[in-house]
């Protein structure tokens, strides 16, 4: 079974969709708050100002950088199991059997 790049894709579109989301709701939550006059609000709001801003920036990096990183390990994982066929069976079965033992022993 191997990983695909539309797989990829799909992973980190999901966790950049949602990290954006949050990020957005940070924002409308310090938006809806600016005529708050307590200095510790405004102290607090200018630390998850500059949060936000340093999470948009990295983002796309983070987001990059998590995706070379996977495809690399998809390549290896492939190349392996492509020298060493018997090897990943018997590797697949010898965990499939340990997660029945653990299972069986849990009922």
């Amino acid at each position: 079974m191997a990983i695909n790049n539309e797989s990829i894709k799909d992973g980190r579109d999901n966790v950049s969709g949602g990290l954006k989301s949050v990020m957005q709701d940070a924002q409308d939550l310090i938006d809806t708050t600016g005529d708050q006059v307590d200095d510790r609000f405004k102290v607090a709001r200018e630390k998850l100002k500059a949060a936000i801003q340093t999470a948009k920036e990295e983002l796309p990096k983070v987001t990059k950088k998590a995706v070379e990183k996977s495809k690399q390990a998809a390549h290896v994982t492939d190349e392996y199991v492509g020298g060493n066929p018997w090897k990943a069976v018997g590797l697949a079965a010898a965990i499939g059997l340990l997660a029945g033992v653990v299972i069986g022993r849990g009922k």
